[in-house]
């Protein structure tokens, strides 16, 4: 089999993947958003009831603060539901990109067998996309044990936090899914990225 073939049997799978994902991208982005809003809106009110504790219209700031109260209750039930739905999105998110590295490491599985055995293809900040899928799928179905985390996946993770370059380390043995930001570090919420990439990835 050839890696056109490959991607054109899988392409319906891996097109609906990628648009789930970016889906729950942007609904996830919604709800950090609203949740933001939800709790500054009351830390703001508090905020302005202690500047104004004694001003001479402090009865004015009194009512306001006990009409906040009112509703924080409501906000606080908002923000049950947002936390709630955060934390569905960000486990389908992980889940559907790890689906993702999966089908796109099995393609290179199934056409080269081991890694060494399959051409360099196309580089992302001077990393082979054929290593980032890889290890990055290995770090995906292993990340809840550390202890199966193998050192290529450390190696590759710290250089790309090198290639990153913004302050923030991705800690592969730290028991977080990794697999939506290796997805996003692709470039893959683009689905011509992913085909670009996947058929980079064969003898020229």
């Amino acid at each position: 089999m050839l890696m056109k073939d490959y991607v054109s049997q899988t392409a319906h799978a891996t097109r609906a993947l990628v648009d789930l994902i970016a889906a729950d991208h942007k609904a996830l982005n919604h709800a950090y958003g609203t949740l933001r809003g939800a709790t500054e809106k009351f830390d703001f009110q508090y905020q302005t009831f202690l500047a104004n504790a004694f001003h001479t219209a402090a009865n004015h700031y009194h009512g306001q603060m006990a009409r906040a109260h009112q509703g924080k209750a409501v906000a606080d039930e908002e923000v049950r539901i947002l936390a709630a739905l955060i934390d569905a999105k960000s486990a389908s998110i992980a889940a559907l990109s790890g689906a993702l590295l999966q089908i796109a490491k099995q393609g290179l599985s199934v056409i080269y067998g081991k890694p060494q055995n399959s051409p360099r293809g196309a580089e992302v900040s001077g990393l082979l996309v054929k290593d980032v899928i890889w290890e990055g799928r290995n770090q995906s179905i292993h990340y809840e044990n550390p202890k199966e985390i193998s050192k290529a996946v450390v190696d590759l993770f710290e250089r790309i936090d090198g290639a990153r370059n913004d302050g923030i380390s991705w800690d592969s043995r730290s028991q977080y899914n990794y697999a939506f930001d290796v997805i996003k570090f692709l470039g893959w919420l683009d689905w011509k990225q992913f085909e670009g990439h996947m058929l980079s990835v064969q003898p020229r």
